[in-house]
C-alpha cells in the first residue's frame, strides 16, 4: 500500500484533501501532519513513499538519505524549498499546483496597494483609540493617473494589470517573456529594463519567480532609483526584497510605504502567534522593526488564502498524485514526467 503524508496541514487544508484523497483508485494509507518537514523532523517521513509539502516546508540535501519518498506533491505555485538537483539524480518526481486561483493573489495585491495609498493601517489604529480626527498624516492620493510598474507577468501579474487598469492607472510591466498581444489588449506598456520599472513607478507589485537573478531585486541601488515616496509591494516570493535595504529606504523617506505578504525569513517568524505564546518573542528584529512602522501593513502569507485557492489547490495535488500513481505503474523506472512538474 502507498504511504503519503501531508506536512504542515492545517483543519481547513484537510476538509478539501480529505474527500479527494478518498477518491484515489490505488489504496493508500495517509498521513496529515501540522509539522512542518525540515531537517528535524525529517523522521516522519522516513517511511512515506510520496510526500506532500506547503511553502513552509524545507527538503535540503542532507535531508535525503533518510527520504525513500518517489514523488513530492507541492501544494504551492512555488517550489525553492525543495531541491530539485537532488531529486533529479535521485529520480524522485516532483509537481507542483501551477496556479491556484490567481484572482485571490491579484485582488489581494492590488487591496495591498489601496490601503497603503490611503493610510488606512494608521487610519484604523487611530479609530481604534477613538481617534476619528483628521491629520495630515491621514493624506493619501488617488490611484488613477498614477503610474504601477508590475514585475512579473504570468497568470498573477496580468490579472493585477488588468485591474489596476481598472482604476485608470498607467500599467508598465518588466517580464523576460513578454506577452505583447496580451499588453496591446490591456494597454500595457512592456519595458525593457528593471531600472525603468524603478524610475516611473509610485507603485510597484511583484510577481516575479525568485531565480538566481530576481533575488533581492528590490536592494538599495534599486531604491535608489526609484521615485520619492513609492510604495511597494510584495505578494510573490520573500527573497525578491532585501529587507534591510527596505528598513533604510523607510526610514529615509525614500519609501512611503510597503505592504508584504511574504517575506525573506518568514520560516521563522510566520505561522506563529506570538501574541498569545507566552513569553514568546518574535526571533526576527527586521520584522520586529517593520511591524512597527506605521506606513507598513505585514499579512501572514494569506494573499492565496480563499476558499476558491484552497479547493483549487487541493483538486490539482490530488490529481497529481494519481497521475503519478499511475505513470509509476506503467512505468516503475520513472523515466516519465509529469505534466505540473516545476518548470526551471
Amino acid at each position: 500500500m502507498v504511504k503519503i503524508v501531508f506536512f504542515d496541514v492545517k483543519p481547513y487544508d484537510k476538509k478539501f484533501l480529505e474527500p479527494l484523497v478518498a477518491e484515489l483508485k490505488e489504496p493508500v494509507e495517509v498521513s496529515y501532519l501540522d509539522s512542518k518537514l525540515n531537517k528535524d523532523t525529517v523522521e516522519l517521513a522516513k517511511d512515506a513513499d510520496i510526500i506532500s509539502l506547503f511553502v513552509h516546508d524545507k527538503v535540503e540535501k542532507e535531508m535525503f538519505d533518510k527520504l525513500k519518498c518517489t514523488m513530492i506533491a507541492c501544494r504551492s505555485a512555488g517550489f525553492d524549498y525543495v531541491d530539485l538537483t537532488e531529486c533529479a539524480a535521485r529520480k524522485i518526481k516532483v509537481a507542483t499546483v501551477p496556479s491556484y486561483s490567481p484572482s485571490s493573489i491579484a485582488e489581494f495585491a492590488v487591496g495591498l496597494s489601496i490601503n497603503l495609498a490611503r493610510n488606512l493601517r494608521m487610519a484604523f489604529e487611530r479609530s481604534k483609540n477613538a481617534d476619528l480626527s483628521l491629520t495630515s498624516k491621514l493624506l493619501g492620493f488617488e490611484m488613477k493617473g498614477k503610474t504601477v510598474g508590475v514585475f512579473g507577468t504570468g497568470r498573477i501579474g496580468k490579472l493585477v494589470c488588468e485591474i489596476f487598469r481598472g482604476f485608470k492607472m498607467n500599467v508598465i510591466a518588466f517580464d523576460v517573456y513578454e506577452d505583447k498581444e496580451w499588453a496591446a489588449q490591456n494597454q500595457v506598456e512592456y519595458v525593457k529594463t528593471k531600472d525603468e520599472v524603478y524610475a516611473r513607478s509610485d507603485i510597484i507589485s511583484l510577481h516575479a519567480p525568485l531565480t538566481k537573478e530576481n533575488m533581492h531585486m528590490i536592494d538599495s541601488k534599486a531604491i535608489e532609483k526609484m521615485k520619492n515616496g513609492v510604495l511597494i509591494v510584495n505578494t510573490g516570493r520573500g527573497g525578491l526584497v532585501d529587507t534591510k535595504a527596505l528598513i533604510a529606504g523607510i526610514k529615509s523617506k525614500k519609501i512611503g510605504g510597503a505592504a508584504l505578504d511574504v517575506y525573506e525569513k518568514e520560516n521563522l517568524s510566520f505561522d506563529h502567534d506570538w501574541f498569545s505564546v507566552e513569553e514568546g518573542i518574535m526571533p526576527d528584529e527586521d520584522l520586529s522593526v517593520l511591524l512597527g512602522f506605521p506606513n507598513v501593513l505585514v499579512t501572514a502569507h494569506q494573499a492565496y488564502f480563499t476558499q476558491e485557492a484552497l479547493k483549487e489547490i487541493a483538486n490539482v495535488t490530488i490529481s497529481n498524485i494519481a497521475e503519478y500513481l499511475q505513470k509509476a505503474k506503467e512505468q516503475p523506472d520513472r523515466s516519465f514526467s509529469l505534466k505540473n512538474a516545476p518548470r526551471v
